[in-house]
């Protein structure tokens, strides 16, 4: 019996979460986040991928579960890791996120946000943010 099977995962969780640079994938199914991100067909053999930048694509990493669900754990890691002054936790998370200190007025501001609306929205907005996600 040397026949590899494949199964599809269909629910995402913090027992699927892994740094990877490949994704196996069956050739029929489609990943639901990958698709407003240019995903190529995985039936052709696709030398060059589009590259696009849609609102949508915006809507889909702010909205989409796995956003929601890393959000919650880097809120998490930080609240165990920093303690509950809201300073702290900016600097922590900003630390964390962009490998550097925040300027004075980006703490000024993350640390009135987080007071407001809370740690995990803020790393929700950090997840999302230009600086995570372009590469000068």
């Amino acid at each position: 019996d040397n026949v590899a099977t494949y199964t599809p995962l269909d629910e995402h969780g913090p027992d699927t979460y892994r740094r990877a640079v490949y994704h196996q994938n069956a050739r029929a199914s489609v990943v639901d986040l990958m698709t407003e991100f240019d995903q190529a067909d995985c039936t052709l053999s696709e030398p060059r991928r589009a590259s696009t930048t849609t609102p949508l694509q915006a809507l889909t990493l702010f909205n989409h579960d796995f956003t929601l669900d890393m959000a919650e754990a880097l809120a998490k890691r930080i609240e165990a890791e920093a303690g509950p002054a809201p300073t702290d936790r900016v600097n922590r998370l900003c630390r964390l996120a962009y490998q550097r200190v925040p300027t004075s007025a980006e703490r000024e501001q993350l640390t009135g946000f987080v007071t407001e609306h809370g740690l995990r929205a803020l790393c929700r907005a950090v997840l999302n943010s230009n600086e995570l996600l372009y590469l000068d």
